[in-house]
């Protein structure tokens, strides 16, 4: 294209934009929209995207993950603590290799600062695996000492302001004292973990003995993830498809039975892949990362379609006004191409016009979209590594499928044919218009429908029965410290906190809710040599029953009356260089069991299940009679599957880390204060960390639900209102060419308000066949969101007609104002209009 035709195509593209401004203007809006979503998904996508890409070697380091099958598929990020022992001996060509686990929190003090910090432990390779830098210290031997730990910048500037860290200490949990043997550099903010405070394993391995990551199960797992490198893809090619061959070597005779019938299974994760990936740990719900930007994106480009196909249908509604430019360009001698090179031109100037007035609205709309999807990300972090010049190519794009057909239409009518007046394309035009229609409203209708159900669904997780009473309930954290059980009077501080009469009950727990509980291998003693289920258990006290108000079906709860209903008091951790105690197989201790794990291991009935004896292989061997059966109870609701879910409940007099308080809502306030004033008086140098479990169990849905839900609803609000806007021009347009028509019509005596309905239910046909198709689309949408929950709403039929309804009454009342002027216009000024 030379300037000279450069120069006439702009002059004609802003003369047409001239004549018809609003028109125009309509384009525009549905364009600005459609690229404003995408704009926003798709820097949404480019920050996921560079997720740890900033380590040197990412692209050889890889996660091992870990697959069994229950009740259905579970995949998570945590491995045994063998597979990194015997994956270094099997496979030479393995460079590092390193196991790492948390975040864990921990009070961390100086002198008499203490502050929460999370942490890891970590063994030394994990250094070399991600080329971590260091400020100050000796990087290769940072994390080999005992009570050693290596802090970031950020910690270091925290606990030693202004002054170097290296070779001070650190006070963690009030009890151990940690020297600091390095400091490195923070981590961006877009990698997959936060490396606060790196403490070594040799630290653990001092305290808890070798048997610290020393454990041969190969079916319980306790937060451990491997990491490492490999020379090349090749290589991690060969490794993976020979990983269940090294399960076959490896898993002890005693455990493969279980093994095979579980389907254990690992992989090799590339690092790359983990952010957006939906491994977490084992018990966790599922990352839902990559369904939420996948659902995103799928809904930015539905918009974009629409918006697309908006600017195409109004186009191709200007072929008769625009019929008799093209028959001069042609009869001047224009070809074929340059017709198609002149719209496409314009339609990529309007859309460079809608990109210009979008790019603020996007800059500032921004954070709504970042708190709307718990994203953190901001325009130069999205944009980076070259993101920024996508926008010219997806303009270009975009443009172009904008206005392709409106520019192939136009440009093969014929001159002859505007001469004598013939029909141009009526019917397909006709066709073409109620196509992009249906197309329209049919997405915008999916999308309603999908958010509708949402909602629906939302209402039912916090409506459902989950087994307990989660209102009204506080969750405490004690700071128990088995290694320092002097640090405070516990028995003293559960019996003040007992004593206020807003406090109805207090219970313990191992696990802090939605923590189910520990996943581990249990079978029946009836059952098979190798029978196993793997099923959630936790511990807790005499008081659980009642502070969480669960439903007894069988036999009765623990009780102190009978001791062997409680486990015995653990060993004392092993003084250093001493060999830790292992305990003999203890008399069979007492249980409680769910529903849910009667149907588990095959008994009939709550009744049947009493006086079961179940054993426990990580017990030593431990033996343990069902004493009672309580409903099923859900920390999470509906959000969390069956296998997740807390199956086996074991007593304990043991002060737990976790306290369970149930006030009287009629004194909450006053509740709240007794809590608190007992903490202070009992434990005036920690932080409190009390919240009510409501909050955290409507966080769980809200985190779960929440950004697809809005985004739909969202996506569908837009869809409408671009499909709304191009069928109000449509409208404007159409009865504007049918005004000889409605002329003759009120002669022959129709009335207005037939013309009305006539006018009407030609733009409403192709609206209802959008929503009668999309209530079949939505179907599907809703059955593929809904499964992955445990517990699920029902969709009524009435759902689909409310929606169906109010999409066509919106229709209705875009068109209306035109078809009422059309129908009450003079029918003399109708027939002599041109």
């Amino acid at each position: 294209m030379n300037k000279a035709m450069f120069s006439n195509y702009l002059l004609i593209a802003f003369e047409n934009i001239k004549r018809q401004p609003g028109f125009t203007a309509i384009k525009v809006l549905s364009q600005a929209l459609g690229l404003g979503c995408s704009i926003l998904v798709l820097m949404h996508a480019q920050y996921s995207l560079s997720f740890d890409r900033h380590f040197p070697n990412g692209e050889n380091i890889y996660r091992v993950v870990t697959g069994i099958t229950t009740d259905q598929r579970m995949d998570f990020q945590d491995t045994v603590d063998a597979v990194a022992v015997q994956m270094k001996l099997d496979y030479p060509q393995i460079e590092n290799i390193a196991r790492m686990s948390g975040p864990y929190a921990g009070e961390f003090a100086r002198g008499d600062m203490p502050f929460i910090n999370d942490f890891h432990w970590a063994e030394p390779d994990v250094i070399d695996i991600f080329s971590l830098q260091f400020v100050s210290g000796n990087k290769a031997t940072a994390l080999d000492e005992p009570y050693s730990l290596v802090l970031n910048e950020t910690a270091a500037a925290k606990y030693f302001p202004g002054e170097e860290a290296v070779g001070q200490t650190l006070l963690w949990d009030n009890h151990f004292e940690l020297r600091v043997t390095g400091v490195m550099r923070d981590l961006p903010e877009n990698t997959h973990m936060d490396l606060q405070i790196i403490m070594s394993v040799a630290s653990f391995r001092e305290r808890f003995g070798e048997r610290f990551l020393g454990g041969n199960s190969w079916l319980a797992w306790g937060g451990t993830q491997t990491y490492l490198t490999l020379p090349d893809r090749i290589t991690a090619d060969a490794i993976s498809s020979d990983l269940p061959a090294f399960i076959d070597r490896h898993v002890p005779e005693v455990q493969r039975a279980t093994a095979t019938a579980r389907e254990l299974r690992l992989a090799l994760q590339p690092l790359f892949d983990i952010y957006l990936d939906k491994h977490t740990g084992f018990g966790a719900a599922p990352s839902n990362r990559s369904q939420v930007l996948l659902a995103l994106g799928l809904f930015a480009l539905l918009i974009l379609i629409t918006s697309c196909l908006n600017f195409a249908n109004l186009s191709l509604s200007q072929i008769k006004q625009r019929s008799r430019e093209m028959g001069v360009r042609k009869t001047l001698g224009a070809k074929r191409g340059q017709i198609v090179l002149q719209f496409m031109f314009e339609s990529l100037l309007l859309t460079g016009i809608a990109l210009l007035l979008v790019i603020p609205v996007v800059y500032f709309t921004l954070p709504m979209y970042t708190n709307l999807t718990s994203a953190t990300f901001t325009a130069a972090s999205a944009l980076s590594n070259g993101g920024v010049w996508l926008l010219p190519l997806f303009v270009l794009v975009t443009g172009a499928l904008s206005g392709v057909l409106p520019a192939l239409a136009l440009s093969r009518i014929e001159p002859a044919s505007i001469i004598k007046g013939l029909p141009l394309c009526r019917n397909a035009s006709a066709w073409l218009h109620s196509g992009v229609t249906v197309v329209q409203f049919g997405f915008s209708t999916v999308l309603i429908l999908l958010a509708s159900a949402i909602t629906l669904q939302i209402r039912h997780l916090n409506t459902m029965d989950v087994g307990f009473n989660k209102n009204n309930l506080v969750v405490l954290e004690s700071t128990y410290n088995e290694f320092n059980p002097t640090a405070f009077d516990y028995a003293a501080m559960v019996n003040e906190l007992k004593a206020h009469s807003g406090i109805v009950a207090v219970g313990e727990s191992e696990s802090t809710p939605p923590v189910a509980g520990v996943m581990a291998p249990w079978k029946s003693s009836g059952g098979g040599e190798n029978d196993y289920k793997l099923i959630s258990h936790n511990l807790v006290d005499v008081d659980y029953f009642d502070v969480m108000q669960l439903k007894l079906l069988a036999g009765r709860w623990f009780s102190e009356d009978f001791p062997t209903d409680f486990l015995p008091p653990p060993p004392p951790p092993p003084q250093t260089g001493q060999t830790p105690t292992i305990q003999p197989p203890s008399i069979v201790r007492g249980i409680v069991i769910t529903r849910a794990a009667v149907n588990n291991f095959g008994l009939r009935s709550p009744e049947e299940a009493l006086n079961q004896i179940l054993i426990n292989p990580n017990s030593n061997g431990g033996s343990f009679r069902v004493l009672g059966v309580v409903e099923d109870f859900h920390l999470t609701g509906g959000v969390e599957d069956m296998s997740r879910s807390t199956s086996i409940l074991l007593g304990s007099l043991m002060p737990q880390r976790t306290l369970l308080i149930r006030i009287d809502p009629a004194q909450t306030d006053s509740a709240l204060n007794h809590i608190d004033a007992t903490w202070t008086q009992h434990r005036p140098d920690e932080p409190i960390n009390r919240v009510f479990f409501a909050q955290t169990f409507n966080g769980i849905v809200y985190n779960r639900t929440n950004g697809i839900n809005k985004a739909a609803l969202l996506a569908g609000t837009i869809t409408v209102l671009i499909s709304t806007m191009g069928l109000y021009a449509l409208a404007f347009y159409s009865t504007q060419r049918r005004t000889k028509e409605v002329g003759i019509r009120k002669v022959a005596g129709a009335s207005s308000g037939k013309i009305i309905r006539l006018l009407t239910w030609d733009f409403l046909k192709p609206v209802l066949i959008a929503c009668m198709m999309a209530s079949i689309g939505g179907y599907f949408a809703i059955e593929y969101y809904l499964q992955q929950f445990s517990s699920r709403t029902e969709v009524s039929s009435l759902l689909y007609l409310a929606v169906t309804v109010g999409t066509l009454l919106i229709s209705a009342l875009t068109v209306a104002t035109q078809c009422y002027r059309a129908a009450n216009a003079d029918p003399v000024k109708s027939l002599r209009y041109e």
